[in-house]
């Protein structure tokens, strides 16, 4: 894929230098030149060398940031460094959303040291269409760009039966139909035995992405190439209900994120 413009270091090392001693600290920085595509960092106060690298949902139509944004004080909480990429809509052109997820987990191990983030401890966290987009980072990017873990809310996972019309149209575009482009970006297609760990979490009455094709289909994958997963699918809850805490399973779904993050070998 074509490199992706990076901002100037040197935005980076000033947002830095004047960093005032809080529990969280956040900004945002450009990922393509024109500030299309940027990546908000969200850096704990007492990081362990973890990171997250967030995908947010939106049908591949838009960027829902705020549901991801929500989560940020858990993960800072636990030490580690969050960030939330706004990445372009394919609108029928894969390469670019891809490019922009390429260039965020490049831009993230380039200022590692910087930001106390160990490299090989950056995992990808995907709701919804950003679940499909952490899947295709971890089963098909560059060897050196992908993620040590998986964290999966509601993901969409298939372009084949029972997929989310939706994002798959706007992703492939014209290519919709195409039984080569399905194959190659349905991710429980493309598991293999070197695809890092999972976690996915997912509701059993949700119509527009239902698990039984998306987030359990992509737990058999892995444990098919004997990749550690964990599936986690409540009763109830539909879809979109991410870090809502009305949301009747909340705190069963934070204790158990919880404890597979405690538990995760990097």
């Amino acid at each position: 894929m074509n490199r992706i413009p990076l901002i100037p270091f040197l935005l980076a090392a000033l947002l830095l230098a004047v960093r005032p001693a809080a529990a969280q600290t956040t900004y945002t920085l450009n990922i393509t030149a024109d500030g299309a595509a940027t990546l908000t960092a969200f850096l704990p106060e007492h990081p362990d060398g973890r990171a997250i690298l967030a995908f947010p949902g939106g049908g591949y139509r838009q960027t829902s940031i705020g549901n991801n944004a929500q989560w940020a004080p858990l993960f800072n909480s636990l030490g580690i460094s969050f960030f939330i990429l706004k990445y372009r809509m394919p609108e029928g052109h894969p390469e670019t959303t891809l490019a922009d997820a390429e260039a965020a987990m490049r831009l993230i191990q380039e200022n590692a040291a910087r930001w106390h983030v160990n490299p090989t401890r950056i995992g990808v966290m995907g709701t919804s269409a950003g679940g499909h987009l952490a899947t295709t980072m971890a089963t098909s990017a560059p060897e050196h760009l992908r993620p040590a873990f998986q964290i999966l809310f509601y993901p969409v996972i298939t372009f084949g039966e029972g997929c989310h019309k939706g994002s798959r149209d706007n992703f492939l575009g014209a290519a919709a139909s195409d039984p080569a482009q399905i194959e190659r970006y349905s991710s429980e297609r493309q598991v293999k035995e070197t695809t890092p760990p999972a976690i996915i979490f997912a509701n059993s009455d949700d119509r527009g992405v239902p698990p039984e094709y998306n987030a359990a289909a992509y737990y058999i994958a892995m444990t098919q190439k004997g990749c550690p997963a964990s599936l986690h699918i409540y009763p109830e809850g539909g879809h979109g209900w991410t870090f809502v805490s009305a949301y009747r399973y909340h705190d069963q779904a934070v204790e158990e994120l919880t404890a597979w993050l405690a538990a995760l070998k990097l």
